[in-house]
């Protein structure tokens, strides 16, 4: 008599390719999942009192939670010169919020300022303005509503999506 307990090789094949096919969407789904609840600030605006030499910087980032998913580093530049580097573990608010940055040296000259804001999860955002070396008594430069640079994706990213992608056809063969 035959024992009928066992699988059939091309049984136990089909098993082993949904297996492999599963553990697939998983990985690929745990490690996209990252990148969908993760994004870049949505914007930065600047302006320059003049007055008081405050750079003050609107930076808009909804969040859901501000404490895990925030801005954790704003640089501001002019030219080459780094003239703020500041690290947070936070963010004020779960959408918009302004830092003021104290820069007396501004006052009086003609110069490109520009703000690199940097997501704790995933991206940045870029702005950029330019004050005038006489602006008219009172009043503050201010960024024009121009299109924000370009946003900047983590390298990692595209890097895990190729790795995942190069599994599955390792698996799938």
């Amino acid at each position: 008599m035959q024992d009928k307990s066992h699988s059939s090789p091309v049984q136990f094949q089909q098993l082993s390719l949904i297996v492999k096919a599963l553990v697939v969407a998983l990985v690929s789904l745990a490690v996209l999942s990252g990148g969908v609840l993760a994004h870049p600030p949505a914007d930065v605006v600047m302006t320059y009192d003049q007055n008081s030499g405050d750079l003050i910087v609107t930076i808009t980032h909804q969040v859901d939670d501000p404490t895990t998913h925030y801005v954790k580093q704003v640089t501001v530049k002019q030219g080459d010169t780094v003239l703020v580097d500041k690290s947070y573990t936070s963010q004020p608010d779960r959408s918009s919020f302004t830092y003021r940055y104290n820069l007396p040296q501004l006052k009086g000259s003609s110069s490109e300022i520009r703000v690199d804001v940097q997501c704790s999860q995933f991206g940045s955002r870029s702005g950029t303005l330019t004050i005038s070396a006489n602006p008219a008594p009172g009043t503050a430069a201010s960024a024009s509503p121009a299109a924000p640079l370009p946003t900047k994706s983590p390298v990692g990213v595209f890097v895990a999506l190729v790795a995942v992608g190069l599994v599955a056809r390792q698996i799938l063969k």
